[in-house]
C-alpha cells in the first residue's frame, strides 16, 4: 500500500511538474486555440481583441503557420466610433525563433481592403511596404522579425523566465521594436475567463507606432501553467492607458 502511495505521488508529481515546465515554441503552436479579449479605459468597454487559432499552411512550397488578429471597437461610445481592423500574419517557426513572411490589413470599417501589407525576404534582406497592394517602401531586414502578431507567441515563450528580449517590428511604413522584460515573480490576478490564477508579471517598451496608437510602456501577465495563457495586459493606446483582459478561451484538439 505503502509502495503504490508512493508511485501515485511521484506519478502526480511529475505531471504536475510537466504542466509548470516552460513550453516550447512547437507546443504553442500545435495550440488550437481562440481568445477574446476585452479592452477598458476606466470603467468604459472601449472595444474588444479576438485571436484566431493557428492553421498550418504552405508559403512558396514551404511549411508555415498562418492566424488572424481581429480588433472592434464599441461603437456605442462616441468618441471612439466604428472602427474594426483584421490583421493577418504567415510566418515559420525555426526552433524556438519565428519569422514573419506575409502580415496585411483588412479596414473592414472603411471597406478598405488590403490596405496595407508588409512581405519579408530575408534572403535579400529587405521589408517590402505596400499600401492597397501598390509599392510604397522598402526597408532593411537584418534578422527575425514581423508586423506585431508574433508578439503573442514570443511572450508565452518567455514567460516566467527572467530574461530580456527585443523583437523588430515594421509596422506604420518603419522598423520599431519591442523590449520585453520577463520575471519568474507570480501574482494572483483574476480574470473573466479562468477567474483567480497564479500569474507571471513582465513588462516592456514599444517603441513602435502601433495599432490604435499602441506604444510606450506596458505590464502583461501570462497564466503559471504549461502554456502560459495570456491573462491581462496594461497598455498606452490613442486615448490613454486601458486595460486588457481575457474574457474567453476555447481550446480545440
Amino acid at each position: 500500500m505503502k509502495l503504490a502511495l508512493l508511485c501515485f505521488f511521484v506519478a502526480s508529481s511529475s505531471f504536475l511538474s510537466g504542466l509548470q515546465a516552460q513550453p516550447n515554441m512547437e507546443q504553442l503552436l500545435a495550440q488550437r486555440e481562440v481568445l477574446e479579449f476585452s479592452v477598458h479605459y476606466g470603467f468604459l468597454t472601449l472595444g474588444w481583441v479576438k485571436i484566431d487559432a493557428v492553421v498550418d499552411t504552405l508559403y512558396k512550397g514551404e511549411v508555415a503557420h498562418t492566424f488572424r488578429t481581429i480588433i472592434r471597437s464599441n461603437a456605442s461610445i462616441p468618441f471612439v466610433g466604428n472602427k474594426e481592423r483584421h490583421f493577418h500574419s504567415v510566418f515559420q517557426a525555426r526552433g524556438d525563433s519565428l519569422f514573419g513572411l506575409n502580415f496585411w490589413t483588412h479596414d473592414v470599417a472603411k471597406g478598405d481592403f488590403y490596405d496595407s501589407r508588409y512581405v519579408y525576404d530575408y534572403e535579400a534582406e529587405k521589408v517590402f511596404i505596400y499600401q492597397n497592394e501598390e509599392p510604397l517602401d522598402t526597408l532593411a531586414l537584418t534578422r527575425a522579425a514581423d508586423s506585431g502578431p508574433l508578439l503573442f507567441f514570443l511572450t508565452r515563450l518567455y514567460a516566467g523566465l527572467d530574461e530580456r528580449i527585443d523583437f523588430p517590428i515594421y509596422i506604420s511604413e518603419e522598423e520599431g521594436s519591442v523590449q520585453m522584460d520577463f520575471t519568474s515573480r507570480k501574482e494572483r490576478i483574476n480574470v473573466p475567463a479562468f477567474g483567480s490564477v497564479d500569474a507571471y508579471f513582465s513588462s516592456g517598451n514599444a517603441s513602435v507606432d502601433g495599432p490604435f496608437g499602441f506604444s510606450g510602456f506596458y505590464r502583461a501577465w501570462h497564466k503559471a501553467d504549461g502554456l502560459r495563457v495570456p491573462l491581462e495586459a496594461h497598455v498606452r493606446v490613442w486615448v490613454g492607458n486601458v486595460r486588457v483582459r481575457l474574457i474567453s478561451f476555447e481550446r480545440y484538439d
